[in-house]
Order: structure tokens, then C-alpha cells, then sequence
């Protein structure tokens, strides 16, 4: 674990919403980024467009408030 609240884990990873979010761009799916809750923020550049955290799995599983982890991955 990576000391933050939502764990690095396969069964997470599969849970994760971030490759079908609408801001979740071309650049992100190169690198094959997601679990942003848990991983830390892309470095590619990004619109926000929409967010699917409040509707992910790990999300509501984990408790956490905040949305845009693609950009900030601060969990309030």
C-alpha cells in the first residue's frame, strides 16, 4: 500500500473508471494511466470536460469527496 486511502490494487485497477471519464484523453491512454485516487495525477495535459468519480466503485467504496484526481490527487 502507498500509504494513501485508497490502495494500489489489481481489484481496484479493475473497479476504476478513469479510462471511460470523459476528460481521460488520448495522452493518459498511451501511457495506460488510471486509478488516479490512488496513483497520483497525470503529467499530460488535460481539459476537464466531465468526471466520473462520483459515480466509480473505488470512489464510494473508499469514502473520499473530492473529484479531477487526473489532475489533483489530493483525497479530501
Amino acid at each position: 500500500m502507498n500509504g494513501k486511502i485508497v490502495p494500489d490494487t489489481e481489484e481496484n485497477a479493475k473497479k476504476c473508471l478513469c479510462p471511460g471519464c470523459p476528460t481521460y484523453n488520448e495522452c493518459m491512454n498511451n501511457k495506460e494511466e488510471h486509478l488516479y485516487c490512488s496513483r497520483g495525477n497525470t503529467e499530460c495535459e488535460l481539459d476537464e470536460v466531465d468526471c466520473l468519480c462520483g459515480e466509480c466503485p473505488v470512489w464510494n467504496k473508499y469514502g473520499i469527496k473530492s473529484f479531477y484526481y487526473c489532475k489533483s490527487p489530493e483525497i479530501i
